[in-house]
């Protein structure tokens, strides 16, 4: 399983959750730091695990992060597109540039498909798996969020454009879409939201559940979990889906 955009959150979680799958794993990030902590974590397991510094936006860094997957582990059976950018919270159209918005897509949107691209002649081989994750910022959608919550949507089209292409040779394509995800970057978030309010970081995320379903937050762990499920046989009948992980905040 190659992940890509390996960091402290759904990326880290996702090595752990197929490495305890029984996968090997091969992290691609642009932090050498984060990606030696993921390893060092996934090798405690016994788990098989190698890694790479990898921009998506390089073709020569996709193609050799598919690489390390075929010399050290033999190919490719699923990639885990999780590398994404965000532009800055309140970027409009009318308040920007359109650079924002090429530097979110470049790496959201066509890094996720440079990724694929690089990896297909392997998946082609193992009849594997592509993974995309998109978010829940292109369901409840939000003024000065666009760049993020266009690059997300696109993604979920192209996961469906791309099933429709590789299916013939047994290669599957799906989208997580994750909710509000419990993990290092929304602890930030709610701490930063109630030092701003003046209240505290359970009241705020009280508030951010009170009209789900299930009225908690997923976890990212939670998610991985679905990664996981999406990438393997389990979900052999599964192709051009889109799976929401959200705690009943929205239904599809």
């Amino acid at each position: 399983v190659v992940v890509s955009g390996v960091g402290p959150g759904l990326g880290r979680q996702t090595a752990l959750a197929a490495a305890a799958a029984g996968a090997s794993v091969v992290l691609g990030g642009r932090s050498e730091e984060a990606l030696g902590k993921v390893a060092a974590e996934v090798r405690a397991t016994g788990a098989r695990v190698a890694e790479a510094i990898c921009d998506v936006t390089s073709d020569a860094d996709c193609a050799a992060l598919v690489e390390t997957a075929r010399r050290e582990f033999g190919g490719v059976d699923c990639v885990v597109n999780n590398a994404f950018a965000s532009a800055p919270h309140g970027t409009t159209l009318e308040n920007s540039g359109l650079e924002p918005w090429l530097e979110t897509m470049d790496v959201t949107l066509f890094g996720s498909l440079r990724m694929t691209k690089a990896a297909l002649p392997e998946l082609r081989r193992s009849k594997g798996a592509v993974v995309f994750v998109g978010s829940q910022s292109m369901r409840r959608i939000k003024a000065g969020r666009g760049p993020y919550a266009t690059a997300k949507a696109a993604l979920v089209t192209a996961a469906q454009v791309l099933a429709r292409e590789v299916g013939p040779y047994g290669v599957r394509v799906n989208t997580i879409v994750p909710g509000r995800m419990w993990g290092p970057t929304l602890r930030g978030y709610i701490d930063g939201l109630a030092a701003e309010r003046g209240t505290s970081a359970e009241a705020e995320t009280r508030s951010m559940v009170a009209d789900n379903a299930l009225p908690r937050l997923t976890s990212d762990e939670e998610c991985a979990r679905v990664v996981v499920f999406l990438a393997s046989d389990l979900s052999s009948g599964m192709t051009g889906q889109t799976v929401d992980v959200n705690a009943g905040e929205t239904f599809h």
